[in-house]
């Protein structure tokens, strides 16, 4: 199917769709469901209070909210989210919003232009998620870019993208890698160092897909080309970060700082900036101006004489020349640390952002392409001549809140239309996996893969007794599937919400929870994952004396392992609905997350309906991987 301009029209129309649908959204359940459920639905925290503030860069007033009791945030906060501050117990208009730079479990920073009201220090406060319209118009924007394409070049990769002509490779070159590579990611290397547009690099879970962009990275960089590294998550940036870092090479992080790991820090753009003698004199400048300005306040307070007014507005001038000044300094100083850099690592909305807007590149490594919109990934291609895509098809697609944008097409990633137009020429795909036991991977790789994946020695035959107390005797195959069919484990809707939980289920779960940790189970190996918030939240409460252990959704889990997931299925009705588990991706990130045992529970009656989870259920019962929670409850295996 040839395509025009057309394309991008259709996709501005669809995010304005979009962004209408996200903000209705929100304003609806806001007018709607009780406080407990907003902030069970994350788009509210209550009761918090203002526990430091600082001066952050460009003179943003940074301040850090907390519960008084330091009790954990039931809502995650993300860098990036933009949040309005409200008195908890009072209705103000226009309250002040502010941008979430980092958080914790426990805290959250939050960054507003303007110095915040005195209220906000004093008593608690609700702290409310507002829509993020900076996302949505610079993609409208990066569509414009690529609409007004009409001539040269420019024009040329345009139809590549588009679809009508096929990407261009060169010869493949010869080269010596940094690093062991099997087959396939030789291959994948091979195949993104001839692209002279793009390549796609299929990575099931576990099979190197990070050891293909590091090589990637060594190579680029070993011939002095400018790198972009991006992602539509934070966190998947990081990761490309970290990459970069081990590789050796230059790097800086662009953007909010996110939840990075304590040695990553030290490479955020806001830390570099700050260490830097040109930052340094900024600050100086800008708590003189500070302190003039608050001199203007009091010169105005003081009465209405001819000379005050004069000397506030003096003070008042000579401070805006002072941040003026100093904001020529910080340009300065962040000019100086991305130019210094090999690599810059940003998230795709950044990349229209003021800071990398008129940035280019020699090349693009883009992670987690096929959870990205395709007007968000079109960013990176305005960004670098070549891209080279990494991602997963068969995992969570990008998450789309108005169904009808996604049936025109924007729950499809730039990833799967490109694979699509152009098939195999334009990707690789890796097979060998280093992460599962070979009965964990069986079933994905028959099911999903097409019987592709095989397992790496070194993780084939690996098991959990192996990191257990020798005296253990749980009952744990590398699978195993606790079926809860006539135990009456009903799902229902949490109170004051319209997520779905399953108490029974939980019970099952809390328990072998603390059965693997008794048997000598490290904390931090074990996650619990599960499709529905109002199961997390309830397994979180549950288990909440487990400090370490770490429970959340299942899209919350995606690129994530541990040496032990358990999973609560929760659907368990009589007219054997199922929900979004109907989404067989869903599916397929949760059974793939572990690396020596995967605990399943769920109601065979239900599930047993759709045919893949029929298929599931047997294969269990195949590899000796089934148990009925009736004898479970009452006397498990040895």
């Amino acid at each position: 199917m040839r395509r025009d301009v057309d394309h991008f029209i259709r996709f501005t129309r669809l995010l304005e769709t979009e962004r209408q649908a996200e903000r209705s959204r929100i304003a609806q359940e806001k007018q709607t469901l009780p406080l407990a459920e907003l902030e069970a639905r994350g788009l509210v925290v209550l009761d918090l209070e203002t526990t430091e503030e600082n001066v952050g860069l460009g003179g943003r007033h940074l301040v850090t909210f907390m519960h008084e009791s330091k009790k954990r945030l039931t809502t995650r906060l993300g860098p990036g989210d933009i949040l309005a501050v409200s008195p908890r117990k009072a209705e103000i208009e226009d309250p002040p919003q502010g941008t979430v730079v980092s958080g914790t479990r426990n805290s959250v920073v939050v960054a507003f232009d303007r110095n915040p009201p005195e209220w906000m220090r004093e008593g608690r406060l609700r702290l409310d998620v507002t829509a993020n319209d900076a996302t949505f118009d610079r993609a409208k924007k990066g569509l414009a870019q690529w609409q007004a394409m009409d001539s040269g070049q420019k024009r040329d990769r345009r139809e590549i993208l588009l679809g009508n002509s096929p990407p261009r490779f060169d010869k493949p070159p010869a080269f010596t890698p940094h690093r062991s590579l099997n087959p396939e990611q030789h291959e994948a290397v091979s195949l993104a160092l001839s692209a002279r547009d793009v390549a796609l690099v299929h990575g099931p879970p576990g099979t190197g897909k990070s050891t293909v962009l590091s090589e990637l990275a060594s190579q680029w960089g070993a011939q002095g080309k400018r790198i972009l590294c991006t992602a539509a998550s934070n966190a998947a940036v990081d990761h490309l970060l970290e990459l970069c870092l081990d590789a050796g090479l230059r790097s800086v992080r662009v953007g909010h700082p996110a939840r990075v790991l304590p040695h990553l820090q030290e490479h955020t753009l806001d830390l570099l900036v700050e260490a830097h003698p040109d930052r340094q004199l900024a600050r100086e400048l800008f708590e003189d101006a500070f302190d003039l300005l608050g001199y203007a306040r009091k010169q105005r307070s003081r009465g209405r004489s001819r000379e005050r007014f004069g000397n506030a507005r003096e003070a008042s001038a000579e401070a805006y020349k002072m941040m003026d000044d100093a904001r020529v300094l910080e340009r300065k100083a962040t000019r100086s640390i991305l130019d210094g850099a090999q690599v810059v690592c940003a998230t795709l909305s950044m990349l229209e952002g003021s800071l990398l807007r008129n940035e280019q590149f020699d090349v693009a490594l883009f992670d987690e392409a096929t959870q990205a919109i395709e007007p968000l990934s079109l960013l990176a291609f305005l960004k670098a001549p070549l891209v080279v895509m990494a991602g997963d098809p068969k995992q969570l697609a990008p998450t789309i809140i108005s169904m009808d944008a996604a049936k025109q097409g924007l729950g499809v990633s730039l990833f799967e239309r490109l694979l699509e137009d152009s098939g195999d020429e334009v990707k690789c795909m890796l097979k060998e996996q280093y992460r599962m036991h070979e009965t964990i991977m069986r079933f994905p790789s028959d099911e999903t893969y097409g019987g592709q994946l095989r397992a790496h020695p070194s993780v084939a035959t690996r098991t959990l007794a192996e990191v257990l107390r020798p005296e253990s005797t749980v009952d744990a195959p590398p699978l195993l599937f606790l079926d809860t069919a006539g135990k009456g484990f009903d799902e229902s809707k949490a109170p004051q919400t319209e997520s779905l939980r399953n108490e029974g289920e939980a019970e099952l779960v809390v328990a072998r929870v603390r059965e693997l940790f008794a048997a000598g189970l490290n904390p931090r190996e074990l996650g619990v994952i599960t499709p529905y918030r109002a199961q997390a939240l309830w397994l979180r409460e549950q288990l909440i004396d487990l400090s370490e252990l770490e429970v959340d959704t299942v899209d919350a889990f995606q690129g994530r392992e541990k040496d032990v997931i358990i999973v609560s299925l929760v659907r368990s009705n009589a007219e054997q609905q199922l929900g979004f588990l109907e989404d067989l991706r869903r599916l397929n990130v949760a059974i793939t997350r572990p690396r020596r045992h995967l605990f399943v529970v769920g109601d065979s009656a239900t599930l047993s309906s759709h045919p893949f989870f029929a298929r599931w259920i047997e294969f269990t019962q195949a590899v000796g991987g089934y148990r009925s929670a009736w004898e479970w409850s009452s006397a498990p295996p040895a």
